[in-house]
């Protein structure tokens, strides 16, 4: 197990202010498609925390009437099905798999340039309502895009999963039935996962078994709650999303 006390380099956000003194810490999660960020985040609920899921809670939140009717507009009738809902198979095939990638005016972009800010919003909302409970160590937001949503910044912490491409890859093809073409291309929508890593305060390796993971999880959780009293992280800016820090992060199962 190692430690590296290097600062980052990266420019963060002068605006973000400190967690109300006495409130519990939040916790995002990142790392790749299938490194295991949920069953992280299912281990922390069982040490007491509490999980905003927000894969689910996004998907709420796009399949809200106002939401359907904003993508309609940007995206076109043909991913709706006859009921009004959206056909998720070729809508992500669509997003996922055209040719203008995810530039700033691509399908993708557009989809989340709509879901994402309800998301944060109603993230903060949920934080708030859970910040004060007494009986509660921490906040764990279980986000696939924790950084590309910038709901980092409501973190306090921020936990990288690490896997191995080979490991990740057999996950989400025995796991959710993925091809690796599927997997490729919603990896490539993502920010580098060297940016993600560098970008996170700690590291925890995902390539073996549960117990292991659970291990590693309850060695790493005393020191974020050490750490993160009374301080609240910086959100990164999107210039850092850009450039890679100097600095690594502490790394837990080495």
């Amino acid at each position: 197990m190692t430690h590296n006390s290097q600062s980052k380099t990266c420019k963060k956000n002068p605006s973000q202010t400190s967690r109300p003194q006495g409130s519990i810490p939040v916790i995002g999660l990142a790392g790749g498609i299938g490194s295991g960020k949920t069953l992280v985040a299912e281990q922390l609920a069982q040490m007491g925390c509490v999980v905003i899921d927000v894969d689910r809670l996004a998907k709420q939140l796009r399949d809200l009437p106002q939401t359907l009717k904003a993508i309609r507009l940007a995206l076109g009738d043909q991913f709706f099905s006859k009921d009004g809902q959206i056909d998720d198979k070729s809508l992500a095939e669509h997003v996922f798999g055209s040719s203008t990638g995810n530039n700033s005016d691509s399908p993708l972009a557009r989809l989340n340039s709509i879901v994402h800010p309800l998301v944060v919003r109603r993230c903060r909302e949920l934080i708030e309502q859970h910040r004060c409970q007494k009986d509660c160590p921490a906040i764990v937001l279980d986000a696939p895009l924790l950084f590309e949503a910038r709901l980092d910044s409501c973190c306090d912490a921020v936990i990288f999963v690490q896997a191995d491409p080979a490991v990740r890859s057999l996950r989400v093809r025995t796991n959710r039935g993925w091809s690796e073409k599927q997997w490729q291309l919603r990896e490539k929508a993502q920010i580098l996962l060297d940016k993600k890593r560098d970008m996170s305060d700690y590291i925890v390796e995902n390539n073996s078994s549960k117990i292991d993971l659970r291990c590693h999880i309850q060695r790493l959780f005393p020191r974020i709650l050490g750490k993160t009293s009374g301080v609240q992280r910086k959100a990164w800016s999107s210039e850092a999303l850009c450039e890679r820090s100097d600095g690594r992060p502490r790394q837990f199962g080495d």
